[in-house]
């Protein structure tokens, strides 16, 4: 089984098998979540569960680390996140919202609070509208704990594990670095894999996700006929296709009624929250960014050419992005820039900026690259696309110290950001510094959930023995709280906390050793 197939399994394992059982709905609306003791997973399970799964993911060829894409969708999901406060009942935690490159009508949500969507779905949407509907419907489904709840009515069923045992095995064999983890967050599914194949979201689930789906996205200023026409036209696209529909419909199923159903709630709004709001331009451009992901440069050129000679008027502007995007994909860059020029006279566009200074790298115009993004930064200061590209141009120009002076600023900046600190690394491992390269790894290792990676690279920052003595210092601290963050780690269910401590490293927690002691 492929990492691809492995983390699909184990997504949709999650999103759909878990959620069975009813639930009673008190006065206001909303089923009573009760105390989360009660139920058989707790909410820092959940989140430890999805990270879990999410280091998987991440590592694979699919997930899209676009930070343009990630910017946008994670923009999307934030904002439908903050409209849905006082519309559902769980408020705490946390969402991360992220795109996968995948040719399947799909997305999904894991345990945790963290949302996937795929690339064809995307672009099958009309508007953004209908977008935000998917996303305030799977928002919705985590929210209000559908997974946990599911799994509690699955308490006292007969033993898993073994069918678990079957998706640990698969992971173990994906030949990945992390292939261990992938191990323990395949076993922690064991309960979802038995029932993936008959049992879905509960029929009340999906009906209390339509409803707060509708109540999300009309908050946060979307029309309410995008969730609507999104999914009837699903529906009528797949009606005559039994046991060839797309994911999305056979985790999430749809039947008429429920269809209906949304369509009255709509009808019972006022008319200003069924009307289409202006879009985002940044819709048009992350669905074109997709489609010269999906299709690849020569097919997606090929693509926007016959939507702009289709226009006799007015030329889209994203049409035109995403031609000059393929063109400089395929690097034909002069073509790139012929295209990419009327764009740059019109409204300033962080997409259209940082197209316009890759062009100017890819064409080893170091001059012209530099102006460019040191422009562009200073319309889109925050934009983390044109502060990685200035980076990387100046890697590739050969300026280290201007790189490394940038990355460390933009660290201060931005501290949690793992891809900055990854940067910093590549410029310390070319001037030969190992112990800070081996932190700025350890750094980008723990932002991204690698507890034992990031403990890994920590003693190898130690064992350099190639910095001062505050960096020495410093660095033996860090390893000090990292090695605590990995022991008091939330657990999974079942998993136990690692053998006890050494006597030596004991008496270093209640006694820490003077800064700089070797």
């Amino acid at each position: 089984m492929s990492r691809p197939i492995l983390h699909s399994t184990v997504a949709a394992a999650w999103l759909g098998a878990l959620a069975m059982w009813p639930v009673q709905t008190p006065a206001d609306g909303l089923p009573d979540l009760g105390d989360s003791a009660d139920a058989s997973i707790s909410e820092p399970q959940e989140r430890t569960i999805g990270k879990r799964i999410m280091r998987e993911i991440r590592a694979d060829r699919t997930y899209i680390s676009d930070p343009l894409l990630n910017d946008y969708i994670t923009n999307l999901g934030n904002r439908l996140v903050a409209a849905s406060q006082g519309a559902v009942n769980d408020n705490r935690r946390d969402f991360e919202f992220f795109l996968l490159n995948d040719d399947t009508l799909n997305a999904f949500a894991l345990l945790g609070g963290f949302i996937g969507t795929h690339s064809a779905l995307v672009l099958a949407t009309q508007s953004e509208s209908e977008l935000a509907g998917v996303l305030g419907h799977e928002i919705a489904h985590v929210s209000q704990r559908h997974s946990s709840r599911g799994a509690e009515g699955q308490r006292k069923a007969a033993p898993l594990q073994i069918l678990g045992l079957l998706a640990a095995v698969a992971a173990a064999r994906s030949n990945s670095p992390s292939a261990g983890q992938a191990t323990e967050a395949a076993l922690a599914t064991s309960a979802a894999l038995q029932y993936q194949n008959q049992l879905d979201y509960s029929r009340e689930f999906e009906r209390e996700a339509d409803r707060l789906g509708i109540l999300i996205m009309t908050r946060a200023g979307f029309d309410a006929n995008g969730m609507v026409g999104f999914f009837e036209r699903l529906h009528r696209a797949t009606r005559h296709v039994d046991g060839k529909a797309p994911g999305y419909l056979r985790t999430h199923p749809l039947t008429t009624e429920r269809i209906a159903d949304m369509q009255n709630r709509v009808d019972q709004m006022s008319a200003d929250k069924r009307t289409a709001p202006a879009e985002s331009p940044n819709f048009r451009f992350a669905q074109a960014a997709l489609r010269v992901a999906s299709m690849g440069p020569k097919e997606s050129a090929q693509h926007f050419r016959t939507e702009i000679a289709a226009r006799t008027v007015l030329r889209n502007r994203a049409d035109t992005y995403g031609l000059a995007l393929a063109l400089a994909r395929a690097n034909d860059f002069a073509a790139a820039e012929k295209e990419l020029a009327p764009l740059r006279a019109g409204a300033a566009s962080e997409w259209i900026d940082t197209l316009s200074c890759e062009i100017a790298t890819g064409r080893r115009d170091w001059p012209a690259a530099q102006a460019c993004y040191k422009s562009a930064l200073a319309r889109f200061p925050n934009s983390r696309a044109l502060a990685y590209g200035q980076i990387r141009a100046l890697y590739e120009a050969g300026d280290t110290e201007g790189a490394l002076a940038i990355a460390s600023e933009r660290i201060k900046r931005s501290p949690e950001d793992p891809q900055l600190h990854e940067l910093a690394a590549r410029g310390y491992e070319k001037k030969n510094r190992r112990l800070a390269q081996h932190r700025a790894l350890a750094e980008a290792y723990f932002r991204r959930d690698n507890l034992i990676g990031a403990v890994d690279q920590m003693e190898m920052a130690v064992k350099a023995k190639d910095g001062d003595f505050y960096e020495i210092s410093s660095a033996e601290s860090r390893l000090r709280e990292l090695k605590l963050a990995f022991r008091t780690r939330p657990l999974m269910p079942g998993e136990k906390r690692d053998t006890p401590r050494d006597k030596e490293e004991e008496e270093e927690e209640r006694n820490p050793r003077p800064q700089g002691r070797r």
